[in-house]
């Protein structure tokens, strides 16, 4: 996949809010970026899988206070990606007339 594929494949708007929160948190259970995206369990699991699938994400299970739980972790080419992709959105917007 080029660069140019995964600042597309970011861009969908929920997996761009998924890579946000993990970019701010950095490690984050299933649970709480399900909740804080009001995202339903299959539209969670659709998009982390896209977005682990192009290694901007890893997934695991840890042990939590009641069992296991699945955690979510940014990685190393993920941040790189979402910081790229802001670089691009950013100079997007400077491109606009203030004017208009």
């Amino acid at each position: 996949m080029d660069l140019d594929e995964e600042l597309e494949l970011i861009h969908q708007p929920t997996r761009l809010r998924i890579m946000r929160v993990l970019y701010r948190h950095r490690d984050v259970s299933y649970s709480e970026l399900r909740d804080t995206l009001e995202l339903t369990d299959g539209n969670l699991a659709t998009h982390t899988e896209t977005l682990e699938a192009a290694n901007c994400l890893e997934s695991r299970d840890a042990w939590a206070q009641n069992g296991f739980e699945t955690r979510y972790r940014i990685t190393t080419h993920g941040i790189s990606t979402f910081k790229q992709y802001l670089g691009e959105l950013r100079q997007l917007l400077e491109a606009v007339p203030d004017d208009q």
